[in-house]
């Protein structure tokens, strides 16, 4: 006896998926965002791996990126300034779409494009570093800090980077009153975590953009410390809202 067994329609469903390359392009990458405190200072430790860990995420899509380097030097940043070291990459952005698998799902993508972090743009035929302003000294508040940096490579070319948010937050620490202190105080972002800053990124190449998130690791706690002056109240909170570094506001005591 012969038996025809029909696929009913609920034996199907649909399913996001990566597609096809949409842009490709070079953006300066964030491997270290680092704010000071005004009138103070902050460092990130000499000697350390990092590692900025960028995941884009559509639905069921995740694309998982990773930016390494080895300090060869401390990073400093003093009196308000913020900077980052960044790496030049190359970025690739795709395109998501539902496409019919023969089981029944239904796992829908939650944005149009997803990004990857192809690796480095070689320059003179290697990695390309580079420390990069993104507030001035003297700035009193990480309220509104910029979250993209255009700079140079040394022939002049110029590039823009990832955006992120490593700004001023309502994500507060604490407010650390220093107008009777005789000395300086020096906070350390963590003495138990090797994660550094959890942020939200983003890529836009040709008019195609993704929304992802970066977290940036080291190989040991208190890589980074801030130094608060006398004289100042110091607001402080975490950096782009999760943290655990930190970002600042400041007012003289007698403001």
């Amino acid at each position: 006896m012969n038996y025809a067994f029909a696929i009913q329609p609920t034996d199907f469903g649909w399913v996001c998926e990566r597609g096809p390359m949409a842009a490709e392009g070079v953006l300066w990458t964030p491997i270290i965002l680092l704010n000071s405190p005004y009138a103070g200072y902050a460092s990130a430790t000499q000697g350390l791996t990092y590692t900025a860990t960028y995941t884009f995420t559509s639905g069921p899509v995740t694309l998982t990126s990773q930016v390494l380097t080895q300090l060869s030097q401390t990073i400093y940043a003093n009196n308000g300034q913020a900077v980052g070291l960044f790496r030049l990459d190359v970025w690739a952005i795709y395109s998501t779409e539902m496409v019919a698998v023969p089981y029944p799902a239904y796992e829908p993508c939650t944005q149009s494009y997803v990004a990857q972090d192809l690796g480095p743009a070689l320059v003179n035929n290697a990695p390309y570093y580079k420390v990069i302003q993104i507030l001035p000294p003297g700035t009193t508040t990480d309220q509104n800090e910029p979250n993209q940096v255009y700079a140079t490579i040394y022939n002049g070319t110029g590039y823009y980077s990832v955006t992120f948010n490593n700004g001023f937050s309502n994500n507060l620490v604490g407010t650390y009153d220093m107008s009777s202190a005789n000395a300086l105080m020096t906070l350390f972002v963590s003495s138990t975590s090797t994660t550094l800053l959890t942020t939200g990124v983003g890529i836009s190449i040709n008019g195609y953009s993704s929304s992802g998130s970066a977290t940036i690791q080291t190989t040991t706690t208190n890589a980074w410390t801030y130094t608060l002056e006398p004289g100042y109240i110091y607001m402080i909170s975490k950096a782009g809202g999760q943290g655990p570094a930190y970002a600042f506001e400041a007012q003289p005591c007698n403001g």
